[in-house]
């Protein structure tokens, strides 16, 4: 999967992926034919920090690395490291 930015941080998104092209702009999701997606069952709120909130004191409860935890995306911030200095 790839994905895209144009425009200021947090304006929309464009994710292309194996089966097709998704558009998110703020806390809605469209088809690469701006067709708006129904997102309203996905998850128990369409706000990203409160269910990044709900994930950490989960992963407290359960005893679990919560995901995306520093650990799971260090390695990947690395390589963007290293190649941030081969092109700088």
């Amino acid at each position: 999967m790839s994905f895209n930015n144009d425009g200021p941080l947090g304006t929309f998104f464009r994710y292309i992926g194996d089966t097709g092209t998704y558009i998110a702009r703020y806390d809605d999701l469209f088809t690469g034919k701006d067709e708006r997606i129904d997102v309203s069952q996905v998850d128990v709120s369409m706000n990203g920090i409160e269910l990044q909130d709900r994930e950490f004191f989960a992963a407290i409860r359960e005893g679990r690395e919560p995901n995306a935890s520093v650990a799971q995306v260090l390695p990947c911030y690395q390589v963007l490291h290293g190649l941030a200095q081969q092109l700088g």
